[in-house]
């Protein structure tokens, strides 16, 4: 152990207590000896209950056929989202807009965003009033298990098969070990050779043959030579499904205005495409302490806060880049409209 762990000792047993899942950054989390007795099955088992302690009080904010299908699946599809007449105010709204954005590039795919927070209505009145819809929001909390307010975000990407190099998100693999709400209202059409969303049905359920999988993946995370392996965004060979009781990975090709919201705490994908696709979506991720009982303060609900919450943590990380405590992996570009397929 380095010197620098002893000392953050006391910062790294508390983060066993919540969401913290780096094998490689917390030298508890990537212990050998403490995940052979247990350390890593049981974080995962107590999110997995918790979870569903939560969620079993919130059951009436959802339909029984939603519930369903979130129990059944790990991910809840809802087409005809939005009115007709909303849906193609929002799409020709999004389209249109052209504004600063933030960007990231994954090998060969780039993401482009910005933010939808109640503040930003001056500029995107429809797309922000389809981000905040109390329907989006309530099956995002039940998904995450988290009662607390979603990240809600403009978003367009570009992937381009002949530049770069392998997209780390066309590798099945789960976000984290915890409960995890991300939602997408496609505007466009999403068919099966547009690089859809791709979800193995059933993965995030806590199985026997699951536990003894999360066990002997704990045991070796630490030196896989996988850095998202490594930081706790456990991989998934797809020929090893079959030996988790589980099919493959089902492409959720859609047409525009259908919601899909998705535990990425199962098994995930983007289906990688032959060809250039350009897809725009309305965007959000709500995740928290797994541990927490429901009933904690969320600071991103505060008067001040609430209207420009996303914007908030961007401004937050773009500090905490400037002074070296993180890498920027949302960096600002020039002013363009968000569905110009330009890259910088």
């Amino acid at each position: 152990m380095k010197a620098i762990d002893v000392l953050k000792m006391p910062w790294h047993l508390l983060a066993l207590a919540g969401k913290t899942k780096s094998f490689v950054h917390n030298p508890l989390i990537g212990s050998r000896r403490l995940n052979q007795w247990g350390l890593h099955r049981q974080r995962v088992a107590l999110a997995d209950r918790t979870a569903w302690t939560r969620r079993a009080r919130w059951v009436e904010s959802l339909s029984a056929d939603d519930r369903a299908a979130y129990a059944r699946d790990g991910f809840v599809v809802k087409r005809d989202f939005l009115p007709a007449e909303l849906f193609a105010r929002v799409r020709a709204e999004a389209s249109a807009h052209v504004s600063q954005v933030r960007q990231m590039r994954q090998g060969r795919a780039v993401t482009r965003r910005v933010t939808l927070d109640l503040a930003d209505a001056g500029q995107l009145p429809h797309c922000v009033a389809a981000a905040n819809d109390p329907r989006l929001d309530r099956l995002m909390r039940y998904v995450a298990a988290h009662d607390a307010v979603p990240l809600m975000y403009l978003q367009i990407i570009i992937v381009d098969p002949d530049r770069g190099g392998q997209d780390p998100q066309t590798v099945l693999h789960r976000d984290t070990f915890h409960s995890i709400a991300k939602a997408w209202l496609f505007l466009q059409d999403v068919g099966e050779d547009d690089g859809p969303f791709a979800y193995v049905p059933g993965s995030h359920r806590l199985t026997e043959r699951m536990r003894a999988w999360e066990y002997q993946q704990s045991l070796q995370a630490a030196s896989s030579g996988n850095v998202y392996h490594a930081r706790g965004s456990f991989r998934m060979p797809p020929e090893d499904l079959e030996g988790l009781g589980l099919g493959p990975a089902m492409k959720v090709a859609v047409p525009a205005n259908t919601l899909v919201v998705a535990d990425t705490h199962g098994f995930h994908a983007r289906t990688p495409s032959s060809r250039q696709t350009l897809r725009m979506e309305i965007y959000g991720t709500l995740r928290g302490n797994p541990y927490g009982l429901g009933f904690g303060v969320d600071p991103l609900a505060w008067p001040g806060i609430r209207s420009r919450r996303a914007s908030l943590l961007d401004d937050a990380a773009d500090l905490a880049a400037r002074c070296g405590l993180i890498g920027n992996s949302w960096p600002k570009v020039p002013a363009r409209r968000m569905d110009s397929p330009r890259v910088d």
